[in-house]
């Protein structure tokens, strides 16, 4: 019988810690990623887009608003560009494209914030509610976006860490959309 109890306690510490390692479900948030243009030239600049929190729970429920926390500065979320072929990711390493384990582009912030009690805003969703999150320039803060060739389909992930909306709980919103690379090139040119 102590045995018994001993797994139901352990199954309920389990559970409890669950919502506390980022379940991006447990506050019903939907993240999306909206592009701007999904079949594009490798050539052209790449498309902006943005970020759509959807709270899709019964709830009231609040984002930290970290999104640009210094003006004039690029975005504080990370984002991946993987390829796609049947249904798997690839990858690279080093500058050999194949099925590793990092992505073909990327981005993450090249700095950290001090955060101060007055400084920290937060934006409130009322159930249904959605916020937009515009990412413009993308092209300029993508590292190895040279990688992508024309006539293949890739996928585009964005992440953004929420650590301050609930005290003691953080979360990882993540966001995905698929895009396809066409030649533009006039018949008979190289593609």
């Amino acid at each position: 019988m102590k045995k018994i109890f001993r797994y139901l306690i352990l199954l309920a510490n389990l559970s409890l810690h669950a919502a506390a390692w980022g379940d991006m479900a447990d506050n019903g948030v939907e993240c999306s990623v909206v592009m701007e243009k999904t079949r594009f030239d490798t050539r052209e600049t790449f498309p902006d887009f943005k970020l759509v929190f959807t709270n899709k729970g019964e709830k009231t429920v609040r984002l930290f608003d970290d999104f640009y926390p210094l003006k004039d500065h690029s975005p504080n979320i990370h984002i991946e560009i993987w390829r796609k072929e049947g249904g798997k990711r690839i990858g690279c390493i080093g500058s050999v494209i194949s099925d590793g384990k990092k992505p073909l582009a990327w981005y993450s912030p090249l700095y950290t914030v001090e955060r101060l009690p007055f400084s920290i805003r937060f934006i409130t969703l009322q159930p249904g509610e959605k916020h937009e999150v515009p990412i413009q320039e993308a092209y300029l803060l993508l590292t190895y976006l040279e990688h992508l060739r024309n006539n293949k389909r890739y996928e585009l992930e964005v992440r953004f860490k929420d650590g301050f909306a609930n005290s003691g709980v953080r979360r990882e919103y993540v966001g995905k959309a698929d895009f396809e690379t066409v030649s533009r090139s006039p018949k008979g040119a190289l593609p």
